[in-house]
């Protein structure tokens, strides 16, 4: 028996969405209530409602569809995480190397360049949250560097 009750009621589903040519979308794609993502892509429908931030609605055909990601599913580490892990390097790097990685992470992150690769303000507002993280774990870092004694054998002159 067909059930038009749970038909009509949707969820909508926050996602960024990849189509052929590299073309990248954000919006939302209306889920059933007994229905996952997957289900809604591999059905026998050849094409998705998709609305974009703005509220447009546009029909995309599935077969165009490249990769469909959740933007729920899009975390950071928490602010309290280990500066380390945040850095993604060894406690035991040395100042230089730890300086160079530093600004690397900087500059994949740094909101500027997304907005010139034409990124949606969500990802920009992601960009700004993630750069926050790094430049904390990098000054934490320092700080604790700067506070710790050196360790290993002094050498006194005349000793």
């Amino acid at each position: 028996m067909y059930d038009s009750e749970a038909k009509l009621q949707k969820t909508k589903l926050n996602v960024e969405m990849e189509i052929d040519g590299g073309a990248r979308l954000v919006g939302f794609v209306f889920v059933s209530q007994r229905q996952r993502l997957p289900d809604l892509l591999n059905d026998d429908r050849a094409f998705l409602p998709f609305e974009t931030v703005d509220g447009l609605i546009k029909i995309i055909r599935k077969s165009t569809i490249r990769c469909v990601t959740p933007l729920h599913q899009m975390t950071m580490p928490p602010a309290h995480a280990d500066p380390y892990e945040v850095l993604g390097v060894a406690p035991g790097i040395p100042d230089d190397e730890l300086k160079v990685i530093y600004h690397r992470k900087v500059q994949e992150t740094h909101p500027d360049r997304l907005v010139c690769m034409g990124l949606p303000p969500e990802f920009i507002q992601l960009g700004n949250e993630k750069l926050a993280r790094i430049n904390d774990a990098y000054d934490r870092i320092k700080e604790t560097r700067a506070n710790k004694p050196e360790s290993g054998p002094k050498w006194y002159p005349g000793g």
